[in-house]
C-alpha cells in the first residue's frame, strides 16, 4: 500500500509495498507516474502497469482510492500480476521451436502413427519436400511425393522407426542419401521414442547430422588405416595361433568391422557325387554377424555351386578369382539367391589349398551400403591366402611357403625392424613404393625411425601400435607421403622383439584432396575465387580494414550484352570472353585486391586500403576503360561494356553480406539507367527495394482483398459516332496509395508470374460483363481485352480462354484478344499455334501498340491476326508532324493490305478524327469520346448511345 500525491509523488509506502518495488520504492519512474497522473485525472480506480526491477519485466493491478474532501492523500494499492502456466509453455514451446529450425542438424518429429508433425528447414531441404506438403503424412506417403532417389532412404526409415518403437531402445546409425543430381550424403541418425505417462506411445524424435564432408576427406585415410591394421592383425592371429580354427571366427569379425559388411561365413566345399549328378556342397565351418542382422549360414549350406544359376560363379571361384557384385546388378537367376535376407553387395573369396578349391569365405553387405572397392577386394584377398596358408599349414605343413606368398602379396609396403631400429625384413610391396630392392635397406634405420615423430615411442609403449602421416623419399629422389602403422611386437615376457611397419603411398590421395578443395573454393572457368572463398576473404580483407581505421570498397561488376554474345557466338566464344576478362581485371588491379568471380558474367571486387570514393571511382573507370578495348576471340573482335555498383566499408555496411548487397542495388541502378557506367551505393536504393518488395506482397494480396477493378473505355465507330465496342482495362484501387498506374503493377506482376491469375481473373470479369451488355445491346459487337505475352507463353491459355467462354455461354464473336508487339518476337511459333487454337474457338485478334516494336512482316504474315491497333503515340501530334501522318498512313495501307481492320487510339481531338477519317480508318477510341469507366457508368453510356444522346468526352 502506498499514499501518493497528484502528482503521483510518494508520500508513504508500506513495508510489504517496499519488498515488492525494491529499489523503485523510493520514487516511482517517470513513465509510471505518468500514467497514475492520467489515471487520477480521469477518475479511474484500476489500471495496469508495466515496469523493470532487477532486469526482470514486472506485471502490477493498480487500485486508487481517492480521499475525501479536505485530504490530499490519494491510496494505491499495488498487486503483482504472473505470468499464466499456459503463457510460459507456449514462450517454452516457441523457443524450443526456434532452437531446432537453428539447429544445423536434420530434425523431424513424428506421433504414434510415425506421420510427420514438425520437420526443420534443413531435413526440409535434404529431402526437397514441399514445406506445405509433409505434415500428417508417414514415410512411405512422403515418399510417393518426392524424387524416386529418395525411395530406399524412406523405406529404411520406415523400418528404423518400428525397430525403434518395439525395442524401445534409442537408435544410432550411420546410413546414406543419395541426391537426384548424383551423389549422396552421408548422415548420423539418432531416434528416440517416448511414451507417456499412461506408457502409450506418444512421439518419436529422429535428429540426423549431415557428416559428408569430414566423412570425405577422412574416410579414405581411416579406412586405408583399418585396411592396414587387419591386415597385421589377421596375418598375426593366424601365424601366432596353433590351430586356425581358434581364430577363424575372430578374423570374419576383423574383416566384416574394418571392412564395413554385416555377416560373414566360412565355407568348406565337399563334392558329392552320385549316379544322377554331381554337387558341391558347403559346410559352414564359422559364421559372424553384425547386432540386428541375422546369419544365413544355412542358406548357404543349401546352395549347390555346380547349379545353372551359379556356373558364373563356379567357374570363378574354382580358378581362385573372387566373385564381387551388386545385387542389384546381378541376373534375376543369381538375385533371386540372395533377395531373401536383404544383401546388397556380395564378396566370396576363393580359399585355394595347392591349387584346389577348398573353400570360400563368404561376406555380405545389407541395407544402404557402398560397393567395396579394388583394394578392399585386395585385401580380402590377401587376408584369404593368409587363411588358406593356415589351413594349409595344419594340413601339409607348408606354412613357411605361402607365409611368404601372402606376406609379399599385398600391395603396401611392410618392413620388420628390430628393437635398435634397423630393418631386418622387407616384402616386395616395400621395393615397388620406394625403389629400394632388400639388400640395399638391409641393416638401415627407416625414415620413421630416424625422424621420430612426436608420440611415436610412448604410443607403441602404452598401446603397441602408433598410426600417423609422414614424408619420405623414393630411390629416384622424388618425395612422396605415406600412411604408416608400426605395430610392436612382445614375446612372452612382454618384452619388444620386433616393430612391424605397414605403410601406404597416399600421395595421390593427397593431391585428389587438394584439388578437391580448389574445386570447392574456386570457380572452374577462370580460377577465381567463387561465392565461398570470396566471403572468407572478404571477411578477413574487412577486418583488416577495420583495426586499421582504413576504408574498403566492394565493386559489383555486372557485363553488359554479354547473353546476347554467349545465345549468338556459343557458349565456347562466351567461355573465352570470360577468360579475356579475368586477365584485364587482374591486369588493372593491385596485387592486395581481391578479384572472385560470382557466377554467369557476375565479377565481385575488394579494394583495400583506401583513402575515400574516389579511390574506388577511379579503379572502376580504369576497369571500364580496359574493358571497352574489343576482344578478338576466333577471328570474332567482340566488344563488351560492365556496369559496376561500388559500396564503401564502413560508410555502406560492416559485414560481407551487406556490402555486397549495396554493391548489387548500385549495379542495378547503373543497368536501369542505360549500362556501361559507375555508380556508387545511396540509402535511396535500399528504400526502392523494399518498396519494390512491399509492392509485390500487396499485389499477392490485391485479388483476395478484392482492391482489382475493370474498367472500360468506349470505342467508336467513326462513320457514325456510335459506341460498337470497348477496351477493358484493369485497375489497382490500393487503399492507401489510390489508384496505382498498371504501367507500374502489371510489370511486376509478369516478373513474378502472378500475371496469370491476374490475367485469367480480368479475362472471366470481362467475358461475363460484354456477354451481359450484348445482350441487352445488340449494338454492342465487341470488347478488346489486353492478354500478356507471359499468359502465352507459360500457360494453356487457348484452354483456358475455353474454359471461360463455356462458362459464361458468351459469343466468341465479341471477343477480341489484344496482345503487344514485342511478344510476337518470342517464340514465334508457339504464339502462332496458340492464336491458331483461339481462332478455332470464334474469338478474334488484334496487334496492340502496333508500330513500337519490332515485329516484320514475315511474322505478321504467319499469324491469324484481325486487327491492328495504332499506337497513341502516332496519333497524338495529327495531323501536323508529317512523320506522324506518313507513318499512320503506312501502318493504315498495310493493314488494310493485309486484310486487317484498323483501330486508333489516343484520339483527343477532332482534328486528329478528321485526318482519321480522311484515311479510312472506321474505328478509334480516346478521350474525346470517353474516358475509362466502371461498368455501371459504361452501362449508362450504352443507354445514351442507343438514344442518340451520346456527347462527346462522356
Amino acid at each position: 500500500m502506498l499514499a501518493i500525491n497528484r502528482r503521483a509523488q510518494c508520500l508513504a509506502i508500506s513495508a510489504a509495498a517496499k519488498n515488492l518495488l525494491g529499489e523503485l520504492a523510493d520514487e516511482l519512474p517517470k513513465e509510471i507516474r505518468q500514467m497514475l497522473v492520467e489515471a487520477i485525472r480521469e477518475g479511474k480506480t484500476e489500471l495496469s502497469i508495466s515496469t523493470q526491477i532487477h532486469g526482470a519485466k514486472r506485471d502490477f493491478k493498480c487500485r486508487v482510492f481517492y480521499p475525501q474532501s479536505g485530504r490530499r492523500a490519494i491510496g494505491l494499492m499495488l498487486e503483482e500480476e504472473e505470468r499464466t502456466l499456459v503463457d510460459q509453455l507456449l514462450h517454452m514451446q516457441s523457443i524450443v521451436h526456434s532452437l531446432i529450425e537453428m539447429s544445423p542438424d536434420l530434425i523431424c518429429i513424428k506421433d504414434n502413427d510415425n506421420r510427420w508433425m514438425m520437420a526443420n528447414q534443413h531435413m526440409l531441404n535434404t529431402f526437397q519436400i514441399d514445406s506445405f506438403d509433409y505434415q500428417f503424412l508417414n514415410n512411405l506417403q512422403i515418399a510417393d511425393t518426392l524424387h524416386p532417389v529418395f525411395r530406399n532412404s524412406f523405406e529404411h526409415h520406415e523400418k528404423s522407426d518400428q525397430q525403434v518403437w518395439k525395442s524401445r531402445q534409442a537408435y544410432h546409425n550411420e546410413e546414406l542419401v543419395h541426391l537426384p543430381q548424383g551423389g549422396y550424403k552421408t548422415l548420423e541418425v539418432n531416434k528416440v521414442a517416448y511414451h507417456d505417462q499412461k506408457d502409450q506411445p506418444s512421439h518419436l524424435i529422429t535428429v540426423a547430422r549431415d557428416v559428408s564432408e569430414q566423412k570425405f576427406i577422412q574416410t579414405q585415410l581411416l579406412n586405408r588405416s583399418a585396411v592396414l591394421d587387419t591386415l597385421i592383425s589377421c596375418d598375426w592371429m593366424l601365424h601366432s595361433a596353433e590351430r586356425w580354427q581358434s581364430v577363424a571366427e575372430n578374423v570374419l569379425q576383423q574383416c566384416c568391422l574394418s571392412f564395413r559388411f554385416s555377416r560373414a561365413v566360412l565355407l568348406q566345399h565337399e563334392t558329392i557325387s552320385s549316379r544322377k549328378k554331381t554337387d558341391i556342397r558347403s559346410k559352414a565351418l564359422f559364421h559372424w554377424a553384425m547386432n540386428g542382422f541375422h546369419a544365413t549360414y544355412e542358406h548357404w549350406e543349401k546352395i549347390s555351386f555346380l547349379s545353372p544359376e551359379l556356373q558364373r560363379w563356379y567357374s570363378l571361384l574354382s580358378k581362385g578369382q573372387p566373385v564381387m557384385c551388386d545385387a542389384l546388378t546381378l541376373p534375376a537367376s543369381e538375385r533371386a539367391l540372395l533377395k531373401s535376407h536383404d544383401t546388397v553387395n556380395l564378396v566370396i573369396v576363393p580359399l585355394m589349398i595347392d591349387d584346389e578349391w577348398w573353400g570360400s569365405m563368404v561376406i555380405e553387405r545389407c541395407f544402404d551400403a557402398e560397393n567395396t572397392s579394388s583394394q578392399e577386394l585386395g585385401s580380402l584377398m590377401a587376408i584369404g591366402r593368409t587363411l588358406s596358408v593356415a589351413i594349409d599349414r595344419e594340413q601339409t605343413g607348408k606354412h613357411l611357403k605361402l607365409a611368404k606368398i601372402a606376406f609379399d602379396s599385398t600391395t603396401e609396403g611392410i618392413m620388420i625392424v628390430n628393437p635398435a631400429g634397423e630393418l631386418v625384413g622387407i616384402n616386395q610391396g616395400y621395393t615397388l613404393i620406394t625403389g629400394f630392392e632388400e639388400a640395399e635397406v638391409l641393416g638401415t634405420k627407416p625414415q620413421i625411425f630416424r625422424q621420430r615423430p612426436r608420440g611415436l615411442f610412448g604410443a607403441l609403449k602404452r598401446h603397441g601400435k602408433w598410426s600417423g602421416e609422414i614424408e619420405n623419399m623414393r630411390k629416384n629422389g622424388d618425395t612422396y607421403t605415406e600412411w604408416m602403422t608400426i605395430t610392436a611386437v612382445r614375446n612372452h615376457a612382454n618384452a619388444i622383439t620386433n616393430y612391424v611397419g605397414v605403410f601406404a603411398d597416399i600421395s595421390e590421395m593427397k593431391r585428389s584432396q587438394t584439388q578437391l578443395n580448389s574445386l570447392v573454393n574456386h570457380d572452374p572457368l577462370t580460377g577465381l575465387p567463387n561465392r565461398r572463398l570470396i566471403n572468407h576473404l572478404f571477411t578477413h580483407a574487412i577486418q583488416r580494414a577495420n583495426r586499421n581505421e582504413q576504408q574498403a570498397a566492394v565493386l559489383f561488376i555486372d557485363l553488359d550484352r554479354f547473353k546476347n554474345i554467349n545465345d549468338s557466338l556459343g557458349h565456347y566464344t562466351g567461355d573465352q570472353l570470360l577468360l579475356g576478362v579475368t586477365e584485364r581485371l587482374r591486369a588493372t588491379l593491385r596485387e592486395s585486391d581481391i578479384v572472385g568471380r560470382l557466377g554467369g558474367d557476375e565479377f565481385i571486387i575488394l579494394l583495400e586500403n583506401l583513402h575515400g570514393k574516389a579511390d574506388a571511382a577511379q579503379k572502376a573507370h580504369d576497369i571500364l576503360d580496359a574493358l571497352r578495348r574489343e576482344f578478338m576471340i576466333d577471328h570474332h573482335e567482340i566488344f563488351v561494356g560492365a556496369s559496376i555498383g561500388i559500396s564503401m566499408y564502413p560508410h555502406d555496411g560492416n559485414d560481407v553480406e551487406s556490402l555486397i548487397k549495396a554493391a548489387d542495388l548500385a549495379m542495378y541502378q547503373v543497368k536501369n539507367n542505360g549500362k556501361n557506367h559507375v555508380s556508387f551505393y545511396d540509402v535511396a536504393l535500399s528504400r526502392d527495394a523494399v518498396e519494390h518488395f512491399q509492392l509485390e506482397t500487396e499485389l499477392r494480396q490485391a485479388l483476395t482483398k478484392n482492391q482489382l477493378k475493370m474498367f472500360y473505355q468506349a470505342q467508336i465507330d467513326l462513320n457514325t459516332g456510335m459506341i460498337i465496342g470497348a477496351e477493358a482495362l484493369i485497375r489497382w484501387i490500393h487503399p492507401v496509395q489510390g489508384i496505382i498506374s498498371p504501367a507500374k503493377f502489371i510489370p511486376l506482376a509478369e516478373e513474378t508470374g502472378l500475371i496469370l491469375s491476374i490475367g485469367e481473373w480480368a479475362l472471366a470479369q470481362a467475358v461475363r460483363q460484354a456477354h451481359a451488355w450484348h445482350k441487352k445491346h445488340p449494338e454492342f459487337k465487341k470488347i478488346a481485352i489486353n492478354v500478356s505475352g507471359v499468359q502465352i507463353m507459360k500457360s494453356k491459355f487457348a484452354d483456358t480462354v475455353y474454359g471461360i467462354l463455356m462458362e459464361s455461354e458468351c459469343d466468341p464473336s465479341i471477343i477480341e484478344l489484344e496482345i503487344t508487339e514485342s511478344t510476337l518476337m518470342q517464340h514465334t511459333q508457339h504464339v502462332v499455334d496458340t492464336f491458331n487454337q483461339l481462332k478455332l474457338l470464334g474469338v478474334s485478334i488484334a496487334i496492340d501498340d502496333f508500330g513500337t516494336g519490332y515485329s516484320s512482316l514475315s511474322h505478321l504474315k504467319r499469324l491469324p491476326l484481325d486487327q491492328i491497333k495504332i499506337d497513341r503515340s502516332f496519333v497524338k501530334d495529327l495531323p501536323d508532324d508529317k512523320d506522324d501522318a506518313a507513318i499512320t498512313s503506312a501502318i493504315y495501307a498495310m493493314a488494310t493490305q493485309l486484310g486487317f481492320t484498323v483501330v486508333a487510339e489516343g484520339v483527343e481531338t477532332e482534328e486528329q478524327e478528321k485526318f482519321l477519317q480522311r484515311l479510312g480508318c472506321q474505328t478509334a477510341q480516346g478521350y474525346l469520346y470517353a474516358y475509362p469507366v466502371n461498368s455501371d457508368d459504361f452501362l449508362q453510356l450504352l443507354v445514351l448511345n442507343n438514344q442518340r444522346k451520346i456527347k462527346r468526352h462522356a
